[in-house]
């Protein structure tokens, strides 16, 4: 129940003057005449100005209630109930009150019958018109706090639309799945006839791989030629072969691909191009570390490039740990828009040199071994765009809550990812801008934990600047 009052029909409603119970005082704009939580002891008519009725929670937040203007009054509901004051009231322009003692109030109810009547019918209206407002108030954050499929449509419809549109256009341009429509002439042979041909030195083996994966561990006596600098390292190659005693005119086994296969097929197909005819692709691409002699030394970390700015700000999100320690921090709709801000920016950085070259981007994902080959290019062509879309929607108050969803869910996987790549010890850049990115390690791990915390927060929280269905909400809903 609020202080406010009702209209200026009171004068009606009572034969009794208040100015013959009550004094005028006058209040200069920006007085608080009641506070709220104070005990009772004034009823107030206005009679000239302007005022404001205005509820505060302990942190800080506030919800204006109404204006009152001439006619109107306050505080009856204070005097009648014995409560505290249930909300503050204070002057928006100079105004003019009649101020009644909580006797005098008393005198006026067992002295007018009509007045007494007339506000008790008005606290009645007053409670079926709070019981309304708060219905609708949870209807409304029922909605808003529903998740439509319709949100996550529009962000990955949008993100596949313009990725396929822009790829369509793009100089760089990758297609949708990689050998699509392709029919590669190459032949696999099985792992127990590798490993014969391999003891009875009848072949050569060529490894596929890049020269990091190489240098960490390669089946003994193996020759690197990474597919993805086929044309670069092919002459010294050739030369390796025709020098080296023993390995010309021999059978090419070509390993080293993992799940996505790409490595090795391309290698065995450019190296038929160019006229060797007995190119073979081991069969079970993932056995040879556990049936050959193995050498090599141990993983070097690849150099850090810088990100730039996103790489600065992805520092931040770790700090957002100590700030959830705090609840009322923690629960700050503030506090969401800053995490929308930071997450929007980190997110369009990242996803704006992906979008521009998808081709090595993809190699990225080909590199943590995680995905099957007919994925890896439209998981390169989708994701920069989703990345872009979502970091846009956070920024300007769109769809935040599904916006947040995805991002949260793009966090997840980087974080699986990342595990993976230090379990096995993979010696990769975690790509996040194009060919630069940082090593893969367990700061990297806490990055992205930390912005996985913040789509939560987002999630749960973030209610002010935002485009819901209610339309666009500049600050907290007056209730």
């Amino acid at each position: 129940m609020t202080e406010t009052g009702g209209p200026s029909a009171l004068a009606k409603a009572e034969p009794l003057k208040l100015e013959q119970v009550g004094q005028e005082i006058a209040v200069r704009a920006g007085t608080c005449i009641v506070r709220q939580g104070e005990p009772p002891n004034y009823f107030y008519v206005v009679k000239s100005g302007k005022l404001r009725v205005f509820r505060e929670t302990p942190d800080g937040i506030r919800t204006e209630l109404t204006e009152l203007g001439p006619g109107d009054y306050f505080g009856e509901v204070a005097l009648v109930t014995g409560q505290a004051r249930t909300a503050s009231v204070e002057a928006v322009e100079d105004s003019h009150l009649i101020q009644v003692s909580k006797e005098e109030f008393d005198w006026v109810l067992d002295h007018n019958p009509q007045l007494a009547r007339h506000i008790i019918q008005q606290l009645s209206h007053w409670l079926l018109t709070g019981d309304r407002r708060l219905e609708r108030e949870v209807v409304h954050q029922v909605k808003l706090r529903q998740i439509s499929w319709f949100d996550y449509f529009l962000i990955l419809g949008l993100s596949i639309f313009f990725a396929l549109v822009f790829n369509l256009y793009n100089d760089n341009q990758i297609p949708l799945i990689h050998g699509w429509g392709e029919a590669p002439q190459v032949t696999t042979i099985s792992l127990d006839q590798a490993l014969e041909a391999y003891r009875n030195h009848r072949a050569v083996f060529v490894d596929a791989r890049k020269s990091s994966y190489y240098e960490q561990r390669h089946i003994k006596g193996a020759v690197n030629l990474p597919a993805v600098f086929f044309e670069l390292m092919y002459p010294m190659f050739q030369f390796t072969l025709e020098q080296k005693e023993g390995l010309k005119g021999k059978p090419l086994i070509i390993y080293g691909g993992n799940i996505s296969r790409r490595f090795d097929i391309e290698l065995a197909q450019a190296l038929k191009d160019k006229g060797f005819d007995q190119v073979m692709v081991l069969a079970e691409y993932k056995a040879w570390p556990h049936v050959f002699p193995l050498e090599g030394s141990p993983a070097k970390k690849p150099p850090s490039m810088p990100l730039g700015l996103a790489g600065l700000l992805e520092w931040l999100p770790v700090s957002i740990f100590l700030l959830m320690l705090i609840p009322a921090v923690r629960r700050s709709p503030y506090l969401s828009v800053a995490c929308r801000i930071l997450l929007g920016i980190i997110f369009i950085q990242f996803a704006l040199s992906k979008i521009m070259r998808p081709a090595v981007f993809a190699l990225n994902v080909v590199d943590y071994g995680m995905m099957p080959s007919w994925a890896v290019n439209l998981w390169a062509l989708v994701l920069p765009w989703a990345e872009l879309l979502s970091g846009l929607f956070l920024m300007l108050g769109i769809r935040t809550r599904a916006a947040a969803t995805l991002i949260g869910g793009m966090n997840v996987i980087f974080i699986l990812g990342l595990v993976n790549a230090l379990y096995y010890n993979l010696p990769i850049n975690c790509g996040c801008v194009g060919e630069t990115g940082e090593p893969v390690n367990w700061w990297k791990v806490l990055k992205n934990a930390g912005m996985l915390v913040m789509a939560l927060q987002i999630f749960l929280y973030d209610r002010i600047f935002v485009l819901d269905r209610g339309g666009f909400i500049w600050r907290e809903r007056k209730i």
